[in-house]
Formats: structure tokens, sequence, C-alpha cells
């Protein structure tokens, strides 16, 4: 659970102007989104805490919601482009990305592993070209640290997907993967796995998921506003901790 002061989460993420009264007619929002179980999916109950935390935000403010479930690149595609949606419902920080994106406060936290298979000889490492002669597989267009990302004399992979991911891990086609602890053992115990796999070493990350609003749609400016005001008035009410209880977290 994220624990920040709300007055702070006001201050850094809000952004103070009065809204134009076209908008203020016609409130809408509309979000690319993909598949991310335990957090957010079409087959999860109510379609996860993410898509519970969404509604909550933006129907008491008079908000009509628009979702789309895409695969991972074409979500960050559409969301950037800001034409097929407003903005992308979760997704990492990174400097490259505040190029694209107006990112809300977080609402949640994942910390980032390399998952292993228990039989393989590595359990631990102190640095990353520790791992050099290692294939590392991870989720296609993923974004995790600077050092990985641009650690060019690591044999990365990209995946199709966390399942396909941990299919390739457990074929051995692949040393590592990386993945939110969660989504890993989520995905791990879907295809068997899981007493098969274990976290290798330090969190890569503890990273922080935000709502990001597309830069090329001004009025997205009030959505952002908007939606830092109603995840304050979550958390500040406690129903933000009422609903991850219930969806256990």
């Amino acid at each position: 659970m994220i624990k920040y002061k709300y007055s702070a989460i006001y201050f850094i993420f809000s952004l103070i102007f009065v809204p134009s009264l076209s908008f203020a007619e016609s409130k809408h929002v509309s979000l690319c989104s993909y598949e991310w179980p335990p957090h957010h999916g079409k087959t999860l109950k109510n379609e996860g805490y993410t898509a519970e935390i969404i509604k909550q935000i933006f129907e008491p403010q008079g908000y009509k919601i628009k979702k789309d479930f895409y695969p991972w690149k074409r979500a960050q595609k559409y969301a950037t482009e800001g034409k097929v949606c407003n903005a992308i419902t979760e997704i990492y920080f990174n400097n490259k990305r505040l190029e694209s994106y107006w990112f809300g406060a977080p609402y949640s936290a994942h910390e980032v592993y390399l998952f292993a298979l228990k039989s393989h000889p590595v359990k631990e490492f102190k640095n990353l070209k520790e791992l050099s002669k290692y294939t590392i597989g991870f989720n296609r267009g993923g974004k995790f640290t600077k050092e990985f990302d641009t650690a060019e004399y690591l044999t990365k992979k990209e995946t199709n997907g966390y399942e396909n991911g941990l299919k390739l891990l457990s074929k051995k086609r692949i040393d590592f993967f990386v993945s939110a602890r969660s989504v890993a053992l989520f995905e791990a115990q879907k295809i068997g796995i899981e007493n098969d796999i274990h976290t290798v070493g330090k969190p890569l990350k503890r990273a922080y998921v935000h709502m990001a609003f597309s830069k090329k749609d001004p009025e997205n400016l009030i959505r952002l506003q908007h939606y830092n005001e109603g995840l304050f008035l979550l958390h500040k009410s406690g129903k933000f901790k009422e609903i991850m209880n219930s969806y256990g977290f």
C-alpha cells in the first residue's frame, strides 16, 4: 500500500485552472488499457481493483468512462497519440515517457524482479554484468531501469506477454524473466509452474503505477486534475483501502 500525505499529492500533481464551459457540459474520459492480472483484466472480478479505482475516481464527478483493452505496445501508442484514448490506465514513470504524458498521482506500487527456475545455478547477483552470459526475457515494450534498458552487454529477448515469457522460462529457452512479482506469480499459477520459479536477488526497482494522460490534447489537463482530486478523496474517505482489501491487496 502506498503511504503519502494527501496535501502533498494535491500540491504536486494538481493543476489549478478553470475548466472550459464546453468541457464541463460533457465530461467524458476514454482510456486505453491492457491485460495485467492480477491488477487489471477482463477475466478478473469487476476487471480488477484498477478498474474499480478508476470508476470510483471519475463517476462521482459525473464522468462517462470508455475503456478498451489492447496489447501493451498498442495501448501505449494510442494513449501517446491521444486520438483513440485520452489516457493509459497504468504505466510506470520514466523521463522518456514524460515527453508524451502528464502523469497522475500513483495509485499502486510494484516490486520488479528477475525470475528464474529454482534449478538455475544463479541464486544471487551483485550487478547486472554478472548475468552477461545469460538470456533475459521481458514483456514486449517493457521499460525497467536505465541500467537494464541501456545495457548492451546483456542478451535480452522480448516476449509476447507474461505467460509467454514464463513458458519460455519453464522450457529453459531463457534464463531469467523480468516482471512485477505479483504479475509473475499470478501467471505462473495459471500455467502450473508457481512452485518451480523464484525471485533472484534484490528487486531491480520499486515501481509506482500511474494513470498517464496524452499531452496531445490540452483538455487532458482538466481530466488530470479531476483524476488527482478523485484519488485524493478516495484516500481521505478510506474507500481506497476498502477497495484494495476487497481484492486481496
